[in-house]
């Protein structure tokens, strides 16, 4: 299996890394580039079975560009692609969602929280409308580059899963695992699922 992972800089991507070189007869290739340009991007998915994105949210505007280059380019070479998302779009245990709060009344101070909220949320509803294969994993609302708590488990879900002590968080160590799975032996296909941890 190839693989080419868009994001491989950013802390969750070089965990992946991590993960999936355990894994044999697997073949990681590291996008090199800005993947929001079609040619550079298209150019270097030839050859490549699976498409990965763990890209980190810099605006709703190129996350959505991402997705939809990554969506043609699948489409026209029968790739799969897996999406590490965001979590704003799970409901909470009150039946409330972030990605529901006008995004011109967002508290001001959690700004920088805009483009992982709206923009993976389109990037799901993107995924959803194509005709391509897909994975697509919601973290939990609380997800960390800590160390984990104890296990991790992985579910269908549009709620956001909380665990024995109440709490809905996953590390990315845990994250990282989640995706390798889903790569490489895929249980969730043209699904979204959410991850959580349990305590030890």
């Amino acid at each position: 299996m190839r693989i080419l992972l868009i994001g491989a800089q950013g802390k969750l991507g070089q965990k992946l890394i991590n993960e999936l070189i355990n894994y044999n007869n697997l073949t990681i290739t590291k996008f090199a580039g800005n993947a929001s340009d079609f040619e550079q991007l298209k150019a270097q998915a030839i050859g490549h079975d699976v498409l990965v994105s763990t890209v980190s949210a810099r605006s709703i505007e190129e996350l959505v560009k991402i997705a939809n280059n990554m969506i043609k380019i699948a489409a026209e070479n029968n790739q799969r692609i897996v999406w590490s998302g965001g979590a704003g779009s799970l409901w909470t245990w009150d039946r409330t969602r972030l990605v529901d709060i006008p995004i011109d009344q967002f508290p001001t101070n959690l700004e920088s929280w805009k483009p992982a909220i709206y923009g993976h949320y389109e990037v799901l509803k993107l995924l959803q409308n194509s005709s391509i294969t897909w994975s697509y994993m919601s973290p939990a609302l609380e997800f960390e580059d800590i160390e984990p708590l104890g296990w991790y488990q992985t579910k269908i879900s549009d709620d956001a899963l909380y665990n024995e002590i109440n709490i809905i968080f996953a590390s990315y160590a845990s994250g990282a695992k989640a995706l390798a799975a889903e790569i490489t032996k895929p249980q969730y296909l043209n699904q979204r699922f959410t991850i959580y941890e349990i305590c030890h």
